[in-house]
């Protein structure tokens, strides 16, 4: 049995063999393997590949390693050094290659990798360095190919960059992650979610060719480190004395600048992520930075010559602006992650150095401008017979008082002697009609101009008679049994002309004209069943964690297409959900088009959802509020499906939430 078995061993030998060693069997002659490169031979190849790269040019003629032979200055550029962990440039790997510091050519090669890798995250594509940066890639692939050993021994090998060291990397303004882990948590306020290091800029080359970061610079140039501000013997700053102004940025200057055991602690909150990070800026709708807010505590706005004047009034406006860099860092983190708490740290030190600030420097006193009344365009005259200084109107006061003399008299039944009476336009002026005392037959003379007639009056009045009217007779004297006579009556005269009356009723200049525009009352034209929008909801965001979260829903009104609601929410309520459900006919294939804004903004549909049993379906928006009064709409214009088909149907739900400070 054992003779079988070995046998069978025997037999099968040659058949159960590895496809190795069936390949050795068909060649008799395998090609050599390979061996790795002398210490001598991997100096060789990486001085000719670093002098291929410094000679390297584009097809202008243009150096293309300028921006990479050496790394960028420390002081110019230190926001580079923030964010990139593992800087590396040509120079460097040419003094590690001439000490005989790389094992292999594979080691060479990823750190020119490193290097190509961090000028394209640092940098924004289609700029100068960032195509540099891929023509040295190119460059070094195509070289690598023919002299490194690894090409040959894997057909399928790729090359890779070396690998940061095991190290917590903070990132610009609240993203963290482990140099071992791609994986990265979202950053806080203006914080990104992956590292964002590359290869910068060197110092001498020209402004035009440089690629910034795309957050804002923290280097010393700017001269925004600066800042006068005292320190005791204890290393703590003291507010005594300090301007309103200079209070401000003592407490900015020192969360720049707190550390703990030799480390900055607030880095991530000093300047604002790059714009590649989209979903940050997509969600956190008013981005601050300490850098930000710095800026604004001395009056620079971009390229506008600074004020010297701070922007924030009051110690309640300077810390809402500071209080979105917190804000946003809880709600672009995950709750419970380290940016989430570190955001809460920073709240509690600030309010810290805030409240001893309050109590050292007093807000300045509020201005208030009030303008001069302006002079009015009339004039009362109220002195006897003298003219008025500036064109308006005079008064009478002696007319005045006759015309009270008269009402008084007519009114107890007694008679008043007449005071003569100026000429108006040059023609006597007829007795008023309240007289009752009789005048002389004289009286139809005309009497003598007063010193300083009356100004004319604004309102159209009739031009004299071209004959001068009989003499208007008195009525008799006689007992009115202390009621008002009868108005005089003037005789019949003579003239061609007719009589007239000697003043015409006052013309009215303005005249008012309804609208004809007022726009027209939304009326729904169908039926509250086949409405577009059965139901509109309005909830705090679940990411908040609210033990008391905000829900409103907003259901079709009877008879109009378009509604409003009002509502204030607390300020801790300022991320929500937006969640507008259509009815059954748009789900199933009706065309329709919906318009989700806050404050004017369009926001993008996040998520949708379809309800089986009513056929209807529900489509989800996120949006931050501001503080005060914030507009949310939401509008859905749908093909119309009666008639002729054309036309639209349009309904509006608008919601005006007032967000509490």
């Amino acid at each position: 049995m054992d003779s079988s078995r070995k046998r069978r061993a025997v037999d099968e030998t040659p058949t159960t063999g590895s496809a190795t060693k069936k390949l050795k069997l068909l060649n008799s002659n395998p090609a050599p393997v390979p061996q790795q490169p002398s210490a001598e031979t991997v100096q060789k190849v990486g001085l000719k590949l670093i002098g291929q790269i410094n000679n390297a040019t584009d097809k202008t003629g243009r150096t293309i390693s300028d921006a990479f032979i050496d790394l960028p200055d420390r002081v110019d550029f230190h926001d580079y050094y923030v964010q990139t962990k593992m800087p590396i440039s040509v120079s460097m790997v040419e003094d590690k290659i001439r000490r005989n510091g790389y094992a292999t050519i594979t080691e060479i090669e990823s750190d020119l990798k490193r290097m190509v890798q961090n000028a394209k995250e640092y940098n924004m594509p289609k700029s100068d360095i960032y195509e540099d940066a891929e023509r040295i890639r190119k460059l070094v692939y195509n070289y690598m190919k023919i002299h490194n050993p690894a090409y040959t021994l894997d057909p399928n090998y790729q090359s890779f960059c070396t690998p940061i060291p095991e190290t917590k990397i903070t990132l610009t303004n609240g993203g963290a992650h482990s140099a071992g882990n791609v994986k990265a948590e979202p950053g806080s306020r203006g914080g990104s979610s992956k590292p964002r290091a590359s290869l910068g800029p060197k110092a001498s080359e020209p402004p035009s060719e440089r690629k910034s970061s795309a957050a804002p610079s923290a280097s010393a140039a700017e001269g925004e480190d600066q800042v006068d501000a005292d320190v005791d013997d204890t290393g703590n700053r003291d507010f005594t004395g300090k301007t309103f102004q200079e209070a401000q940025q003592m407490i900015v200057a020192e969360l720049i600048s707190h550390a703990e055991d030799g480390v900055e602690i607030f880095t991530p909150f000093v300047t604002l992520p790059s714009r590649k990070l989209e979903d940050y800026y997509k969600t956190i709708r008013h981005p601050v930075s300490l850098k930000s807010v710095q800026k604004r505590t001395r009056g620079i706005h971009g390229r506008a010559p600074p004020t010297g004047r701070t922007d924030f009034k009051t110690w309640d406006a300077f810390e809402e602006e500071i209080s979105f860099i917190w804000r946003n860092a809880r709600e672009y983190n995950l709750d419970g992650s380290e940016m989430y708490e570190l955001a809460g740290e920073f709240e509690e030190y600030f309010k810290a150095q805030l409240a001893e600030a309050k109590s050292k420097v007093e807000e300045p006193a509020a201005r208030i401008t009030l303008a001069a009344p302006k002079k009015s365009g009339i004039t009362l005259n109220l002195g006897q017979h003298r003219s008025s200084p500036t064109p308006g109107v005079s008064v009478d006061n002696e007319a005045l008082a006759r015309q009270r003399q008269m009402v008084q008299a007519g009114v107890n039944g007694q008679q008043t002697q007449a005071k003569p009476t100026p000429p108006v336009n040059g023609a006597t002026r007829p007795p008023s009609q309240g007289m009752q005392d009789a005048r002389p037959s004289s009286s139809a003379q005309a009497l003598p101009p007063a010193s300083a007639p009356v100004k004319n009056e604004r309102v159209s009045t009739m031009s004299p008679a071209a004959t001068m009217a009989p003499a208007v007779q008195a009525i008799p004297n006689g007992h009115t049994n202390g009621m008002m006579p009868p108005p005089l009556q003037r005789h019949m005269s003579g003239s061609p002309y007719p009589a007239q009356p000697t003043m015409a009723p006052p013309v009215t200049s303005f005249h008012f004209t309804a609208p004809s525009a007022l726009p027209p009352t939304p009326i729904r034209e169908y039926p509250i069943s086949q409405s577009l929008l059965p139901v509109v909801t309005l909830s705090t965001h679940p990411q908040l964690r609210l033990q008391k979260p905000y829900s409103l829903a907003v259901p079709p009104h009877a008879s109009l297409s378009q509604q409003s609601r009002t509502i204030t929410l607390p300020s801790t309520h300022y991320y929500v959900q937006i969640a507008p459900t259509i009815s059954r006919e748009l789900s199933m294939g009706r065309a329709y088009k919906m318009f989700v804004t806050v404050n004017g903004t369009r926001l993008t549909q996040r998520d949708t959802q379809f309800h089986a049993d009513s056929g209807k379906r529900t489509h989800m928006y996120e949006g931050s509020l501001a503080s005060g009064v914030n507009r949310i709409e939401v509008e859905v214009a749908a093909a119309k499906v009666d008639g002729d088909g054309k036309g639209l149907d349009v309904e509006k739900v608008t919601i005006f939430a007032n967000l509490t400070r």
